[in-house]
């Protein structure tokens, strides 16, 4: 009895799930012109100086910058069209120019340490024209108590 009470949900779980991969491109990729969509012969390539960074040790309430510098080592002009962060802590700024091949480019965080205290772990994903759409920076830092 509790086999077929079982394979009953079982069955019912399958049949009722739905596919909810978008069929659509999402905002993000339709709002890449088409003279920058990239192809597997002509992309972009987003390459950072240093794609991850320990800022060392900042007192709780203070805030901290870094600046990412990347250059674009492909063949077709780079654009940012936006920047996540891992959290609400981290604000960015970033080149806003597309950036042509063999150019840099740069993204610009502040680290808000405001109850922080310990050790911090960030991460920065910029989606761009590249294959694939997202890149990845981090950064790691020691908040202290503010005595």
């Amino acid at each position: 009895m509790k086999a077929r009470l079982f394979l009953l949900l079982f069955t019912f779980g399958i049949i009722s799930c739905e596919n909810k991969q978008k069929e659509t491109p999402s905002s993000t990729e339709s709002s890449i012109p088409i003279e920058l969509q990239p192809t597997l012969e002509k992309k972009p390539q987003m390459v950072f100086d240093q794609p991850s960074v320990y800022l060392g040790k900042v007192k709780e309430g203070d805030s901290l910058f870094h600046t990412f510098h990347f250059k674009n080592r492909g063949n077709l002009p780079l654009k940012i069209i936006s920047v996540n962060t891992s959290c609400g802590c981290t604000s960015t700024k970033w080149s806003k120019d597309v950036i042509q091949p063999g150019k840099k480019g740069y993204i610009r965080i502040k680290f808000n340490s405001l109850g922080r205290i310990g050790k911090n772990s960030k991460t920065i994903t910029a989606y761009c024209n590249t294959l694939p759409m997202d890149n990845q920076v981090s950064f790691k830092l020691d908040v202290l108590p503010n005595n």
